[in-house]
């Protein structure tokens, strides 16, 4: 009894999901979303084809297929006597999705409604002429659009050719001179930056720190349109000056902190045995004698040293237009960096010392930092902050 009850749960189940799914696709053609329903109706079919289950999603497939065909044609029909040549792009899109529907229904034929032993028939048509002829008229007006575009002087229009070009190159590879002309665009497009670093401190910037400064290879910047300099190059005209001002930095002295401290601690030493009041020795049920631990209090001098020395830098990124010599941009950067060297010696019994100090013990001092490597070692959060203000500099 309860596997028939089982069963029958399991086939209302399925019923109700391919109810849900049927409608699920009818809501999509009611709503306009042909392409969407066409999708979902061919997945049901190929896990159903040559089934009766299948029939509902057949159905939906074609009701989908014939509206789909029917919007894009009309829209085709509209655009084709709009005198504004952009519409050439929507008109290639538009054939270039008629034709891409008809493949994901091709593999499935031949469909039959299993119920009714009826073929379904889909209306296709060899959209090749046309798909062509949209896009020569597309790529013949991105072409002319981009060239007009190409002699203007504002860098955004440069750079808005390039895209056409570029969608040309992808739609038609090869077309004319459209691989120079995105060079030429590509190169008049681009926005140079000329960056420099600036002392005004009166410390030694460590050559080692300028030099990773002024390596733009390694920051990772992925800005098509941006390029930097560190050194002037004659045939560029640089737009943007970065100017990387060092303003302070400060170095605290070598500083030695010594800390003594006492440690005590009760420990076992060993052991007595147990006597009883005539001083004989107690044995346990096994006749072993009965140990007592012997605990006794030891203790111990330990002196902690640690050794202290901090850098701060503080910098600003100042950029300037250079067409206009006015400051466009400003970014205040600080990094710290603290170094800390903790070691200890003792005297007495090492019993008697924690954990944390044991550890102490196993160091020794070290000799401190030089100026020169504290400044490169607080500057590298600097690195990090001015690395990302090039990547994301908006030229």
């Amino acid at each position: 009894m309860k596997t028939i009850i089982s069963f029958n749960l399991t086939v209302l189940f399925l019923l109700i999901t391919s109810c849900g799914n049927v409608k699920q696709i009818q809501q999509a053609i009611y709503s306009g979303q042909y392409d969407r329903a066409i999708d979902m109706a061919v997945e049901k079919i190929k896990k159903k084809k040559g089934k009766k289950s299948a029939d509902p999603y057949v159905a939906l497939l074609k009701e989908a297929y014939d509206k789909a065909v029917d919007s894009d044609i009309n829209l085709i029909n509209k655009l084709s006597k709009d005198p504004n040549p952009e519409k050439w792009r929507q008109i290639y899109d538009t054939y270039l999705l008629l034709d891409t529907r008809q493949d994901k229904i091709k593999p499935l034929l031949p469909l039959y409604l299993v119920k009714e032993n009826k073929e379904v028939h889909f209306s296709f048509q060899d959209y090749t002429n046309r798909i062509l002829d949209a896009k020569s008229h597309l790529v013949e007006h991105l072409y002319k659009k981009a060239k007009i575009l190409l002699k203007s002087r504002n860098k955004s229009d440069i750079r808005q050719a390039y895209d056409l070009l570029d969608e040309i190159d992808r739609i038609d590879t090869g077309y004319r001179d459209v691989s120079q002309l995105m060079q030429q665009a590509h190169a008049s497009g681009t926005t140079y930056a000329f960056v420099k670093i600036s002392n005004e401190t009166d410390k030694v910037i460590p050559k080692k720190l300028q030099d990773e400064l002024l390596d733009f290879s390694s920051y990772g910047a992925d800005n098509f349109w941006v390029e930097y300099h560190s050194k002037k190059q004659p045939d560029k005209h640089y737009d943007y000056t970065v100017d990387l001002k060092f303003k302070q930095i400060n170095i605290s002295p070598d500083k030695e902190r010594e800390k003594e401290v006492i440690e005590e601690k009760e420990i076992q030493d060993g052991y007595t045995y147990q006597k009883d009041a005539n001083g004989n020795i107690v044995k346990d049920s096994l006749g072993n004698p009965i140990k007592i631990p012997r605990m006794i209090k030891v203790r111990s001098k330990v002196h902690l040293y640690q050794q202290f020395k901090e850098a701060q830098v503080v910098a600003d990124v100042e950029i300037t237009d250079n067409n206009t010599g006015q400051l466009v941009d400003k970014f205040p950067l600080q990094s710290t960096y603290a170094f800390e060297h903790n070691y200890a010696t003792y005297t007495g019994d090492k019993r008697a010392i924690r954990n944390e100090y044991l550890n102490f013990l196993k160091e020794k001092r070290i000799p401190f930092p030089t100026n020169e490597q504290m400044i490169y070692d607080a500057a590298q959060d600097i690195k990090m902050q001015f690395k990302d203000i090039l990547n994301k500099a908006n030229f």
